[in-house]
């Protein structure tokens, strides 16, 4: 099925993940200043102003919607750690380490329980040192009360999960290993073994994932620019996409040799759909999808297939603030 893509926002920098609330609100991650909001009537907000952490600016990539309105979000620069947003600005929250030195944190998210998870894509500084097959040093922890656990390790570069406790799994995306993997999990946490869900097609990079209503993983995948469904039966369909085989092979010569880098990840020659690398359904009856990205200044909007399920944070408030853009 050919998807008709339309666009939302603009001026938005380096819009990796995407949140919708009921009320019509799309939040994306906004580089150095947090957190971008678009409003149903498609003005716009940035929530914070540039902010330093530990001297460098923020990166801000993953980023999650508590019930008090306010927001968490993963920092992937050098400094690291996981930082705190309101309308009084933003600040470290948690270093997500046991040590002096603050880790880039790659995603994080709160699932019905309250609980805070976040991922680390790797413990190698930088982390283009792990833009390989062969490294797996990421993990996937678990903030409560202060204190952080990590629950699932050793995987090759962690970037978005997903938690499924109506269908008993934590769902964890491995970029470089282009898969899916996933563990049991229930409210008293995560049990057994990592097990593979689902190998991504040649040049598909997952980056975001989400669960539909029926139980479906979608991937949006950088390097391809593709968003694939995967169903629970292992079937896979490519929702909308963009792929460029010429650029697809000329990534995965550059990875199969070990020199994958920045220049892999920060270009590419889609014009639609650039490096698309999250999504979140959008309307009350959730049968849009709104994706975020690396490489544009807005975001795309297209069809859902199938009804995605309310997010935990689907019907907060938030507050008008920050400054208009």
């Amino acid at each position: 099925m050919t998807r008709s893509i339309s666009y939302v926002g603009h001026r938005m920098e380096r819009p990796e993940c995407v949140l919708t609330t009921k009320a019509g609100d799309i939040f994306c991650s906004h580089k150095r200043f947090g957190v971008a909001r678009i409003c149903a009537d498609g003005s716009q907000y940035a929530l914070a102003q540039p902010t330093e952490i530990g001297g460098l600016p923020i990166l801000a990539n993953g980023i999650a919607l508590r019930d008090d309105g306010s927001f968490l979000v993963a920092n992937i620069s050098d400094a690291g750690g996981l930082l705190e947003l309101d309308a009084d600005g933003v600040r470290l929250l948690h270093p997500c380490s046991k040590t002096d030195q603050s880790p880039p944190v790659n995603f994080v998210t709160v699932d019905d329980l309250g609980k805070v998870w976040i991922t680390v894509s790797s413990t190698f500084s930088p982390r283009s040192l792990a833009y390989n097959r062969q490294t797996a040093n990421g993990y996937v922890a678990v903030i409560e009360n202060g204190e952080m656990k990590v629950v699932v390790e050793n995987l090759a570069y962690t970037n978005e999960c997903r938690l499924d406790y109506e269908g008993g799994w934590l769902y964890v995306a491995e970029t470089m290993g282009q898969r899916i993997s996933r563990i049991r999990l229930d409210e008293k946490g995560v049990h057994g073994k990592v097990e593979l869900y689902a190998t991504m097609p040649r040049g598909a990079f997952v980056d975001g994932i989400e669960i539909d209503s029926e139980g479906a993983v979608l991937a949006a995948c950088i390097i391809s620019s593709e968003l694939i469904r995967v169903a629970p039966d292992g079937s896979q369909e490519v929702i909308v996409g963009e792929r460029d085989d010429a650029w697809v092979d000329d990534v995965e010569a550059v990875f199969d040799a070990g020199d994958m880098g920045r220049p892999q990840l920060d270009t590419s020659p889609t014009k639609k759909l650039k490096n698309i690398a999250s999504l979140a359904y959008r309307n009350e009856t959730l049968d849009q999808i709104v994706c975020g990205n690396l490489l544009d200044n807005k975001l795309p909007v297209f069809e859902a297939p199938v009804s995605g399920r309310p997010p935990v944070h689907w019907n907060v408030d938030v507050p008008i603030y920050g400054e208009a853009f």
